[in-house]
């Protein structure tokens, strides 16, 4: 007797389930919308216009898009248990994530892009617990409301162009966050009274002056390393 394992039909489906397809797309689709969402907020709670995108091309936010990718890669599994499951692990996710996030920063770039000193129940300034609840709210408005119709949408792309689609994105982002990570390192040079020693330095100040990086990046303060 031979035994034959049936072969599992080949989908169709471009990024079906979970796929890397469907994580690195949603990743660009959160960097998007954590921006404007951001954006809106501070236009409504501060009263005038700020960018809070993370790179210098484009209305990205890295730390919502990583998050965005992250949570529905570990919370996939559970995104039907029930509201008050989803909160309290995108409270503890998010608060742990914001956290490392701030950390990162500040040792890599030398630059503090946020401070919750002044609001109560802070840690260290890096993050605070109404802030946590926020991370916990989004956790729930993601898996009830955006995700279904979001993975549906990108389900429904063609697979080549999806793919061609994806490529493409990944290739633009990462010249994006490398230009962006030498242009925040170039600005701190600056602050500090670093001239540019380099050609790729002096690029850097004719492209990306202190003006634009201001600009893009309002609340970004330098810190000694």
């Amino acid at each position: 007797m031979t035994f034959r394992r049936q072969r599992r039909a080949k989908s169709t489906t471009f990024a079906e389930g979970c796929s890397p397809y469907k994580i690195i797309l949603l990743f660009f689709i959160g960097a998007f919308l954590g921006d404007i969402t951001e954006t809106i907020f501070c236009r409504i709670t501060a009263g005038y216009w700020m960018s809070r995108s993370s790179v210098v091309w484009g209305p990205f936010s890295i730390v919502w898009g990583l998050a965005i990718a992250a949570v529905t890669q570990l919370l996939y599994r559970y995104k039907d248990r029930p509201a008050s499951w989803l909160f309290v692990a995108g409270t503890l996710l998010g608060g742990a994530y914001e956290y490392l996030c701030s950390v990162f920063t500040e040792v890599v770039f030398g630059t503090v892009f946020w401070d919750y000193s002044a609001i109560p129940f802070n840690l260290g300034g890096r993050i605070n617990l109404l802030y946590c609840f926020f991370w916990g709210f989004a956790a729930i408005a993601w898996f009830k409301v955006l995700y279904p119709p979001i993975s549906h949408m990108i389900e429904s792309l063609p697979k080549r162009f999806g793919t061609v689609l994806t490529w493409g994105l990944c290739v633009f982002m990462a010249a994006n966050i490398a230009v962006s990570s030498a242009a925040l390192v170039r600005y701190n040079e600056r602050v500090r009274g670093e001239a540019a020693a380099t050609s790729l330095a002096a690029c850097l100040d004719e492209h990306f002056d202190d003006a634009r990086m201001a600009k893009v990046y309002p609340k970004a303060v330098h810190v000694e390393k």
